[in-house]
């Protein structure tokens, strides 16, 4: 039982798209439009945890802080942003925006952690 909670969560934390699609196809028939928003902010929640992880795993290299550092100074960011446009903020709206745009981000980021990392080890062998 355990190895299974172990294959899983390694699962979950390198392959964090295989949740994205799994979350898209479940929810899919009940949300229609907003299945994809649906499955992007759960997935965001992994690609956090998992990008830290990806990183240390192939270059030794913890980034966890900094990352989070960076999603505070975004989110900062986009605040000010959204109190000089419209000097009235909806939280909801501006909370919402943040998280798709940190999905982005670490989805973009999370991809080319893993070409990087392919790339390499396929030079290693060669």
């Amino acid at each position: 039982m355990m190895a299974f909670l172990q294959i899983f969560g390694a699962i979950l934390i390198f392959a964090p798209f295989l949740v994205f699609i799994f979350l898209l196809l479940l929810s899919r028939k009940k949300l229609k439009r907003k299945a994809i928003g649906f499955s992007a902010d759960l997935t965001t929640f992994l690609l956090f945890i998992s990008v830290p992880v990806s990183v240390e795993a192939l270059w030794e290299v913890e980034i966890a802080f900094a990352l989070l550092g960076t999603a505070l100074l975004i989110a900062l960011l986009l605040l000010v942003i959204e109190w000089k446009k419209t000097k009235e903020i909806d939280v909801l709206k501006y909370i919402r925006k943040t998280w798709r745009l940190y999905f982005l981000l670490l989805a973009m980021g999370y991809i080319l952690i893993w070409v990087t990392g392919l790339a390499l080890t396929v030079i290693s062998f060669g």
